[in-house]
């Protein structure tokens, strides 16, 4: 006769981990209202005593196990890479494409923040998660960020990360190719004959990943063509005498107003300007109409996102063009194979285009 093995409980957690079961609990349901508090250890010790006894709750008394919650998670970011819920148009927009994808497939979104998404994926309060990903070229928790994407792989979780990699392992990923869209940037400033090229990304010491990797490809692309592109009119991360502005999430219009200013003081500033992103181009855009500097007669003006109001800047502005809602589109397709086909894993990498406008 076989025997029956009784399954860990949350009493054998609390036990282990010497806490109450209401603050495992509080743990397992972070979005639960409660009033308890509890320390980052505290927290560390519950899941690592979790993970030793293999416990895994299922989510709710209405959710039986192994039953569907038709609910997709939307993470907003990375762990600690935005302080808190920050909602720009670029994550909008690809909510957008997944909110509409998932509407017809049956499924509901929940957008979620706040780190550490194992505790959704083990409660089974989602089927799948789909994360935004803005990496900074420092996270503190990095660590704990690796540990997540292991157990997702682990345990074979259907999630999809956006605009991200992960050089520890490999992470099922959507991704924009950066290097094709920054070669149309360096075609058009080559047949528009341009003398000198500045770039602009974030005037911070911890700046994203992404605006790096741009920068470091237009200076690749232009080398050998002539065309002057001085160290001191690249403004990105940490140069000397360059602010270090505070972060407001994680694209911000004063980049771009404070670098043209910095630029206009020196008199350093370039026929033609790279922007970053769409954000830190539409501050160029307004410091250098206050300092009466005309678009683009006397500086050009090169955007990357195309974001909806792109086109209605004055001037409108030239850019690289993200597919936001197709990244959405694609999110939702992946993750629902994944659920069908516990074995599919996939890096997606998409083409931008080049949308050319009045700033150049």
């Amino acid at each position: 006769m076989k025997m029956a093995v009784a399954r860990t409980g949350i009493k054998d957690v609390a036990r282990l981990a010497g806490v109450s079961v209401a603050t495992v609990s509080k743990v397992f349901n972070p979005s639960r209202t409660t009033n308890i508090r509890m320390s980052e250890s505290t927290r560390r010790r519950v899941l690592e005593a979790a993970e030793q006894l293999d416990y895994t709750p299922n989510y709710g008394a209405t959710l039986l196990r192994g039953q569907s919650s038709h609910t997709i998670g939307f993470s907003l970011s990375l762990p600690a890479e935005v302080g808190a819920m920050y909602m720009s148009d670029y994550p909008r927009e690809i909510l957008n494409g997944l909110g509409q994808a998932a509407e017809a497939g049956g499924y509901q979104i929940l957008l979620i923040h706040g780190g550490d998404y194992r505790n959704y994926m083990d409660i089974e309060r989602i089927d799948a998660l789909v994360i935004l990903g803005f990496r900074v070229i420092s996270n503190a928790r990095q660590a704990e960020m690796i540990e997540m994407f292991q157990r997702f792989n682990r345990r074979q979780y259907p999630y999809v990360v956006i605009n991200n990699s992960c050089d520890a392992l490999p992470v099922p990923s959507i991704n924009l190719d950066n290097r094709h869209g920054v070669k149309l940037i360096a075609e058009l400033i080559r047949r528009k004959g341009y003398s000198s090229v500045g770039f602009v990304g974030e005037l911070t010491s911890n700046p994203q990943s992404h605006l790096v990797e741009r920068e470091n490809l237009l200076r690749e692309f232009l080398a050998g063509s002539g065309i002057n592109c001085d160290e001191s009119v690249f403004l990105n991360g940490a140069r000397p005498g360059v602010p270090d502005l505070p972060r407001t999430g994680l694209y911000s219009h004063t980049d771009g107003m404070e670098a043209v200013r910095l630029l206009h003081r020196r008199g350093t500033l370039p026929r033609c300007l790279v922007c970053g992103n769409d954000t830190i181009a539409q501050g160029v855009i307004c410091a250098a109409a206050q300092l009466g500097i005309r678009i683009p007669e006397e500086l050009a003006i090169i955007g990357f996102d195309d974001l909806l109001y792109s086109q209605f800047f004055n001037p409108p502005l030239t850019t690289v063009h993200q597919p936001y809602e197709e990244f959405g589109r694609l999110a939702y397709e992946y993750v629902i194979r994944k659920l069908a086909d516990p074995d599919h894993f996939a890096q997606i990498e998409i083409k931008p285009t080049l949308m050319e406008r009045s700033t150049t």
